[in-house]
């Protein structure tokens, strides 16, 4: 949806959701978002009508309010940039993305959980406004395992924009992508499509770097050039689960226990493998998510 601005009032906004509350974007995130020009605002306290930039010529038709404030009700936080769109994600660079789709990616991979935006709008004095809504993916409120300490997940964050424009972005955005195709169908519950993206996050990284060997030796080798310990013991039942969702007919018949701990793991791995690429050292990650694939 874009249409001409008709006032001054420059400005970016998304309404967010996040497996956290409001305290953790007015405590933890704040000195982050106010170093970049960025303020959260408590939705309960937040009327759009009278939101900064809002202009009834200008923004969304009746039509669409509705689902503005349906998202603010669902919402965690509003986050707001005051001034010329500054399109400066590190993640996805060259496109309309912000910093903060950046933040929602990095806590996605940080907690486990789907952080998202439900609604996002800009616009400037040579940008047209432009609003748009995001299908709703987030299911689970409360943190998974979190990779670090929760207090240092933004001190990660910026180590990691730090770190990824030095990556090779061909395999950066292949990790990317599969990871989050898995995380959403681990957020709709379908666990057999979850565990083969997973292992499909892994692979295709590996086959682009051109490692030898079959699909699993492709996959251990790919950990291994990262310093993950040579022996992940679900490895080979999530290649099992793989195996499940793709080859017909040749089902592992691995029990529901057993394939439960590989979903787990593959979960929690393609995490590690993923924060460890862009410069989170394993060295912090905490004990009890690193059981997660390594026992």
């Amino acid at each position: 949806m874009v249409r001409e601005m008709s006032q001054s009032k420059a400005f970016i906004r998304y309404i967010v959701i996040s497996p956290v509350g409001f305290h953790w974007w007015e405590q933890l995130a704040a000195p982050f978002l106010q170093k970049k020009g960025w303020v959260a605002i408590n939705p309960e306290n937040f009327s759009y009508k009278s939101s900064y930039g809002f202009d009834p010529n200008v923004t969304p038709a009746p039509n669409q309010l509705s689902q503005i404030e349906y998202s603010l009700r669902i919402s965690t936080a509003v986050v707001e940039y005051r001034g010329e769109p500054i399109f400066d994600s590190v993640f996805v660079p060259d496109s309309n993305y912000t910093v903060i789709d950046d933040l929602l990616a990095f806590m996605s991979l940080y907690t486990g959980r789907y952080w998202q935006y439900m609604w996002r709008e800009y616009g400037g004095s040579t940008i047209n406004w432009t609003g748009s809504f995001a299908l709703e993916v987030s299911c689970h409120w409360g943190l998974g395992e979190q990779a670090g300490e929760r207090d240092k997940a933004l001190s990660f964050f910026e180590k990691a924009l730090a770190t990824i424009p030095n990556l090779d972005k061909t395999q950066f955005a292949l990790a990317i992508a599969w990871f989050f195709s898995a995380l959403r169908e681990f957020e709709v519950r379908r666990p057999l499509v979850e565990a083969a993206l997973n292992w499909v996050c892994l692979e295709s990284q590996a086959n682009y770097l051109r490692l030898a060997g079959n699909k699993l030796e492709k996959a251990k080798s790919l950990l291994a050039r990262q310093g993950f310990p040579p022996a992940i013991p679900r490895l080979e039942d999530l290649y099992r689960l793989r195996n499940d969702a793709f080859h017909d007919g040749k089902l592992s018949k691995l029990s529901e226990p057993d394939a439960e701990a590989a979903r787990t793991a593959g979960r929690a791995l393609v995490r590690a493998q993923i924060l460890n690429l862009i410069g989170m050292s394993q060295s912090d990650f905490r004990d009890g998510f690193v059981k997660l694939y390594a026992t």
